[in-house]
Parts: C-alpha cells; sequence; structure tokens
C-alpha cells in the first residue's frame, strides 16, 4: 500500500464495536433464545416461557418468575461486560452458573430493537428498550414479578448478516433443540415453547429427571437403562463422575442427535464424546446408527474452562483422555448387565438352520441390531446360504483395520479405464451393502413389469451366473458384465417408485396408527404436517402421541411403518439447511430412496435365474441404471479386447 493511499489508526465507535462483537455472542436468533434463557435460568426463576414468530426474525420473546432485576440496574444490564454472576478473574475457576461473560443482553441490544423489561417481588416493574444500541428512557411497567426481553426485527439494520441467515423452519428445530439441551439440564425449571402461536414443547417443572425424560422421549423413555459403573472403577484416579441414562441396543436413531451430554449441568456440544459413546456400545449397534443418551459428567470446577467460546458450548477438561475412557467403560459395564439378543419373535429363520431352543447357537458379535423397520419376523424366510453369511462377516473389513479404507480407489485390470466410476465403497457402506439381513427383500419377479421404453444403448445381457451371491455375471455384444445386484435392483426400484405417481396416493387406514413421539420428532410432525399431507400421510395429535390415518399407498402393509414414520420425522428434523427437505418433491424422494434401500435384494442373497434374467431386463428400462441412489456404480464391463489384452492374446 502506498503512502498515498494509507489510512490512519483510529478508535472505533462504541456502536461500531458493540455490532463487532455481537457477531461473535448472537449468529443467529436459536442463539439469542440460548443466551436469553441461560439468563432466566441463572436468576433462579420456576417457569420459562419462549415465544417465537417468523423464526425468531421477527420477534423472540422469553419471558421468566424470576428474581428480576431492580430500576437502578437496568441500564448497567445492557452495558458490555456487566454481570451479577462473577466479580473477579478468580471466579473463572469455579463458575457454576449457565452465563458469565455479560454479553448477552449488550450484544442482542446492538443487532435488534430490544426491550427488557423486570419486575423484582415487593417492587414496581420498569422497562428499557434499546433499538439497535441506541437506549431510550426507562419507563414505569406493569407486569408480574420476574423479566421479559423482547427482541423485535432481528439483523434488520445488518443486511450482510441478514442475507446468511437460514430458513425460519431452520431456526425453529434449532430453537426447540436448545429449549430440550436446556430442558434436560435443569428439569426443575419448566420451559414452554411457542412457534407462530402454536405451542411445540411443555415442559412442566419436575421433581425427578425420569419424569423430564418422558416428557422429552415419551414412551422411549421408560426403556432407557441408568449409567452405571463398576465396583473397580472406583477406585480408579480422578474424581470425575458419569451418570445419565443410554438406550439399549435395539432402540436405535438414524443420527446422533439425541445424544446430550452436559458437564456440571452446562450442556456442551455432544461431538467430542461420540468416538468414546461408540466405543462403548462397541458391535452391539448397526452400522450406521446411534444411541439415544442423555450423559452428565461431574467433576471439580477447576478441572474443566467453560470460558472457550462465546456459544459456550465448548469446554476444555484438564484430564479428557481419563474422562472419556471412564465414559466408555461406563457404558460397557451398564451393557453388560443387559440381554443384548432380540425377543426370539424377532430373529430372522434362515433357511436350513435349526431353531430348537436347546441346540447349540452361532454367535456372533459383528453384526447387532438394526431399526425394527428393517427386520425380518420369523414367519419370513430368506433364501441364502448361512454360510455364505458368515462367510461374508469374516471377510468384511473392520472400519478401524486400515484409516486408508475410505480414501481407496477402484483397482482396475491392465487396460481398463484408470478413472473408475468412483470411489470404493467406505467400510462402513460396505457393510451395509453385504448386510443380508437389513430388511424383507422383494423377488424382482414379484414386481410388475416395468412399462417404459428399452433404452437403446444398453446391450441385451445373457445371465452366466452368481458369484459370491452378490454379484451377477452376464455376457452381451462381447463383454463381460459383472452386476452388484443389490445396488441394480435398489437403483430399479427407486425409479419406479418416483416415477409411479399413484403410489403416492393417501390411502385410509382401517385402524389409525398411533406413534409416541419425542420433543423434537413432535415439533417436526407439527411443523411439516402440510407437507406430510400433500405426501399422503395424515394424522391426528393427542398427548403427546400422534395418530395416524392414512399413509401413501407405497407404505401401505408395511410392517414397520411405526419406526419408518420415526426415522423420517428425525431426519426431518435433523437435516441442515443445505441437505433439508424443503418441497413435498424433495420428501417423496427421500421415502422412495428409504423404501427402495429397504426392499431390494440384498448382498448374499443366492438368486435364481429367472430373478437374475429380470433383474438385467429392468434395468434396460432406467434412465440412470449406472449407479445405486447412493452414487456407487452398479455395473463394471469387461470387453474381450481388455481380456486379450491381459492375457497377451494380441501378440
Amino acid at each position: 500500500m502506498s503512502d498515498s493511499t494509507r489510512r490512519s489508526i483510529q478508535q472505533l465507535d462504541e456502536l461500531t464495536i458493540d455490532q463487532i462483537a455481537a457477531g461473535e455472542v448472537v449468529e443467529r436468533p436459536a442463539q439469542v433464545v440460548k443466551e436469553l434463557v441461560e439468563n432466566s435460568i441463572d436468576s433462579g426463576c420456576g417457569k420459562i416461557r419462549i415465544e417465537i414468530v417468523n423464526g425468531g426474525f421477527s420477534r423472540i420473546s422469553v419471558i421468566d418468575d424470576g428474581h428480576g432485576i431492580p430500576k437502578k440496574e437496568l441500564k448497567l444490564a445492557i452495558k458490555r461486560h456487566a454481570t451479577s454472576k462473577i466479580s473477579s478473574s478468580e471466579d473463572l475457576r469455579t463458575i457454576v452458573t449457565k452465563g458469565f461473560r455479560g454479553e448477552a443482553l449488550a450484544s442482542i441490544a446492538a443487532v435488534s430493537k430490544m426491550t427488557l423489561s423486570s419486575k423484582v417481588r415487593g417492587l414496581e416493574g420498569f422497562s428499557i428498550t434499546v433499538d439497535n444500541g441506541s437506549i431510550e428512557n426507562i419507563e414505569l411497567m406493569g407486569i408480574p414479578p420476574g423479566t421479559k426481553v423482547d427482541v423485535v426485527n432481528l439483523f434488520e439494520k445488518i443486511p450482510a448478516r441478514l442475507s446468511f441467515q437460514r430458513r425460519p423452519s431452520t431456526e425453529n428445530a434449532a430453537i426447540v433443540d436448545i429449549a430440550i439441551s436446556l430442558a434436560l439440564s435443569e428439569p426443575k425449571v419448566g420451559i414452554i415453547v411457542e412457534i407462530d402461536d402454536r405451542v411445540v414443547l411443555d415442559c412442566p417443572p419436575c421433581d425427578s429427571m425420569e419424569d423430564r425424560l418422558y416428557d422429552l422421549f415419551g414412551s422411549t423413555s421408560s426403556k432407557l437403562i441408568p449409567l452405571e459403573s463398576s465396583e473397580n472403577d472406583k477406585d480408579a484416579p480422578g474424581k470425575e463422575n458419569w451418570n445419565g441414562w443410554i438406550s439399549p441396543p435395539g432402540i436405535s436413531r438414524s443420527r446422533s442427535d439425541d445424544i446430550h451430554v452436559m458437564v456440571n449441568g452446562r450442556p456442551v456440544s455432544s461431538g467430542p464424546f461420540l468416538q468414546s459413546i461408540r466405543r462403548g456400545y462397541h458391535t452391539r449397534l448397526m452400522v450406521g446408527r446411534h444411541p439415544v443418551g442423555v450423559f452428565s459428567l461431574n467433576l471439580p470446577t477447576e478441572e474443566v474452562d467453560v470460558n472457550v467460546h462465546p456459544t459456550k458450548r465448548e469446554v476444555r477438561l484438564q484430564h479428557s483422555w481419563r474422562v472419556l475412557e471412564r465414559l466408555e467403560r461406563s457404558i460397557k459395564y451398564t451393557l453388560s448387565k443387559i440381554s443384548t439378543q432380540p425377543e426370539f419373535k424377532d430373529l430372522t429363520i434362515l433357511e436350513g438352520i435349526n431353531i430348537d431352543e436347546n441346540s447349540d447357537r452361532v454367535e456372533d458379535d459383528s453384526e447387532d441390531f438394526m431399526p425394527s423397520w428393517a427386520q425380518v419376523s420369523n414367519k419370513e424366510k430368506i433364501q441364502t446360504h448361512f454360510s455364505s453369511i458368515r462367510t461374508s462377516v469374516d471377510r468384511v473389513p473392520s472400519a478401524n483395520n486400515d484409516p486408508d479404507l475410505n480414501n481407496s480407489e477402484q483397482q482396475t485390470l491392465p487396460g481398463l479405464d484408470s478413472n473408475p466410476i468412483s470411489q470404493s465403497l467406505s467400510s462402513e457402506e460396505r457393510k451395509l451393502h453385504r448386510f443380508s439381513l437389513t430388511g424383507k427383500s422383494v423377488s424382482p419377479v414379484d414386481e410388475p413389469l416395468s412399462e417404459a421404453a428399452i433404452i437403446p444403448d444398453l446391450p441385451k445381457m445373457n445371465v452366466l451366473s452368481q458369484f459370491s451371491d452378490s454379484y451377477i455375471l452376464a455376457e452381451g455384444e462381447g463383454e463381460l458384465f459383472i452386476v452388484d445386484q443389490h445396488a441394480l435392483h435398489e437403483r430399479i426400484r427407486y425409479e419406479r417408485l418416483r416415477s409411479s405417481m399413484v403410489n403416492w396416493a393417501p390411502q385410509e387406514l382401517i385402524n389409525p396408527v398411533d406413534i409416541s413421539l419425542g420433543a423434537r420428532e413432535l415439533s417436526a410432525a407439527r411443523s411439516n404436517s402440510e407437507r406430510l399431507l400433500d405426501l399422503g400421510i395424515r394424522f391426528n395429535e393427542s398427548k403427546g402421541k400422534i395418530f395416524v390415518e392414512s399413509v401413501p399407498d407405497v407404505l401401505i402393509g408395511d410392517s414397520g411403518l411405526v419406526d419408518f414414520i420415526h426415522d423420517l420425522l428425525i431426519d426431518i428434523s435433523s437435516q441442515p439447511e443445505s441437505r433439508g427437505i424443503d418441497t413435498v418433491e424433495k420428501l417423496r424422494d427421500k421415502v422412495a430412496f428409504m423404501k427402495s434401500c429397504r426392499g431390494s435384494v440384498k448382498a448374499n442373497q443366492e438368486l435364481n435365474l429367472a430373478e437374475m434374467r429380470r433383474l438385467l431386463l429392468d434395468m434396460r428400462t432406467v434412465p440412470n441404471p449406472w449407479a445405486c441412489v447412493h452414487g456407487r456404480p452398479t455395473i463394471l464391463k469387461l470387453s474381450q479386447n481388455h481380456l486379450d489384452k491381459h492375457f497377451g492374446r494380441h501378440g
């Protein structure tokens, strides 16, 4: 930079400083709610009401019945670094309150029009308004004892910040998540969340954690297991202690959103603890599934640093390795005291296996529980070879054996294209694709013939054989084809479900299906009721349950309907905006995706000649037969020229 363009150093004005600092504390409406609710909890309140309009962008109101703020402290409360929770740097070592920085109110007031109203019991109530950093006069206000904070038009005068915000529906879901976390950390505080004049979460004050778990997880809470530590672990070094509740292996979720971690009563991000939780469950959970868990860590305050990030969702532990190992051991010990075998009625019966209760069982922990909608009842049989299943399990590499598995490339024969269709399956995806028991498969010959035209650039293939009960070998026009039967059938079923709109017509259920939902899933059902109705799913709600009265035709007769809808709602509530389900078409696509994957023939499933021929015939009628719905290749093609070159026949 030349001297002529150099700008002199100057002190920024207070408003600019406040707006810069606010960017660290107030990232989005959900963060505003978190800061205000934490202040309410610190005020010693018994009830908190959260009111949201338009995702919090139009209005956020947080009302509590705490001890209130006297008139003389109102102006000080909205100043930066003014707080009643600490008085010196020494207090940072023993923080027990949710908030402590004294930044929240000042940051919020810098980027919105905020009105702070408060009344101390026995005194008159007053309010003060701050319009994007401009402080107005204190006024007399008639309110009940406690504090009310109204935040209006968040980021209105900061268009650059507003342009990067998420949709209101995304913020609503994030606000519910924050309310759930804080409700778990403070069961004696009642929390109500009202979004666009509709109550989506109602947690009354509780004397016991069990009642709070029921409020948030519904009937699932009765199946959670108290977390225990072994007697030997009590003599281990350190004063940290884990307690909480975990789900048995038979209860799992498609995402980790129902794993909640608290450190000395403070909700924190579960990310740093997930690896230890997975190791604790070891092979008891199916790949890609996550437990339900509420974990509470208590340790000396001097061994944890909560002053890491403005959001206060991250903490540093002085003995993190010891804390994580203790968590893993506690989970293993707790699970060791319960049976990990499913009930006999849920076991899959394989052809040729003696099911006599007195017979010896082959024990194999490498594959464990799966969602109930993916299980096969004892009346349904899979045509496969037990020896094939055992062999496949033995040869599936563990995700921990080779760290480079996920990045490995497909191997090609000499003369083949050096750039394969895609990267090879990750270790987790490989397990899923080769897992032969993830649901009842539909035989290709039992499906209706496609009315679509034959794709001309696909050759007619003649079936030669089946290899490893997973791949179809075929020939056509001087080329050898190796077809992944599961991947191909998955693509065929997906295209058929998406193109046949009659499958999405709503069908009335003779007997409505009642589903008990947790707070997050119930909120998702309420928020997406219109889109679910457009899909054909209609329900009524009563006492924390939904009663499904109609479903699309594709779901009629599905034995796992309850868990299917449950997982769908979890997915809707958990998706980030960039991958969110924001239209009916995307929702239909999601259902078709899940349905096609479950009903496809599996790896390690023996197919007869008619079934293999039908798959290859149907392959020629779908628009994109080269990849499954996960984007993985369905077929490998070897020309005679490639084979001749490999075997040195070109001379």
